[in-house]
């Protein structure tokens, strides 16, 4: 074996990782259990480190197998990528997609969209992770990312989504609200926020003014789901993201408070790793992702 990576010899040890044995692997590749064996100890020499640890009964990824396994999928995908593109031009995208979603965009949004997308690229598999936090997509196989900004000086590749932002709500039926007239006025109300570690001021803006409330709940929750719903029951105020109170401010289960008052607007935007990585299967889910966002109710 050469110096260069061999693409069967991942795709034997793909298949190794997915059927959970050599056997299994070896019968799905169709190829004798002896010619698998061979490309994965190949694959280990290149490397020089041992993938899987093996005996009569049991297999298991080494550490360093798992770090390969992260990027086998990219690895595989871009080289089907480039064969489709030199033999197969005009043909639709295939392979696989594994995205990050921030929470609040995944259950409000992303069911509808990723459904909307595999109806039209059924060759196109998705696989979509929600996390709070912002994921190193090259160590954690990732093939891009939904994030809000402002975004860090990096040698990713950004496409703005759209400007988003939070804004105060409350239930219609909550006592007083007509005599909120001023963000110093929800002193005496009372307000919903998320869960410790999370709490920050709420830093609300009308035209050149600006005030920051340090928020003092008397309910706080892990999810701005659970915050919306609380709100709905009449728990009180909450800020919520303008993707989440719009729906239930068009069916009447939440009113706009202080509609005048928003916080500064944020850029969403979707991120990827670099201009090599944008393959066709992810150039064709960033174009549906912002068309379908382009037909969002949002304010300017």
């Amino acid at each position: 074996m050469d110096n260069e990576l061999d693409l069967a010899a991942l795709r034997a040890f793909r298949s190794v990782i997915r059927e959970g044995s050599f056997t299994a692997a070896a019968l799905a590749l169709r190829v004798p259990k002896s010619t698998l064996s061979k490309r994965i100890a190949d694959l280990e020499a290149l490397l020089g480190t041992r993938l899987f640890e093996r005996s009569t009964r049991h297999l298991r990824i080494t550490q360093e197998g798992e770090v390969l396994a992260l990027r086998v999928e990219r690895l595989l995908g871009e080289a089907d990528d480039i064969r489709r593109a030199l033999g197969e031009q005009g043909g639709a995208p295939k392979g696989h997609l594994r995205l990050a979603v921030p929470p609040v965009m995944g259950h409000v949004m992303m069911g509808r969209i990723a459904a909307e997308f595999r109806a039209t690229y059924p060759e196109v598999t998705l696989e979509l992770h929600f996390l709070d936090r912002t994921p190193d997509l090259l160590e954690q196989g990732f093939d891009g990312a939904i994030r809000f900004g402002p975004l860090e000086d990096s040698t990713q590749i950004a496409r703005l989504l759209l400007h988003g932002h939070a804004t105060l709500a409350a239930a219609p039926g909550l006592d007083g609200l007509d005599r909120i007239r001023h963000p110093a006025d929800l002193a005496g109300f009372p307000q919903v926020t998320l869960a410790a570690g999370w709490i920050g001021p709420w830093v609300l803006e009308n035209g050149g003014e600006r005030v920051e409330i340090a928020p003092r709940p008397g309910l706080a929750l892990g999810s701005f789901l659970a915050v919306r719903d609380a709100v709905v029951a009449g728990a009180g105020v909450a800020l919520l993201p303008w993707l989440l109170a719009q729906p239930a401010f068009a069916d009447g289960s939440l009113r706009p408070v202080l509609p005048d008052w928003a916080t500064p607007h944020r850029g969403m935007y979707f991120v990827y790793p670099s201009a090599h990585s944008l393959t066709a299967r992810l150039r064709a889910f960033i174009d549906h992702l912002a068309q379908s966002i382009q037909r969002l109710d949002l304010p300017a």
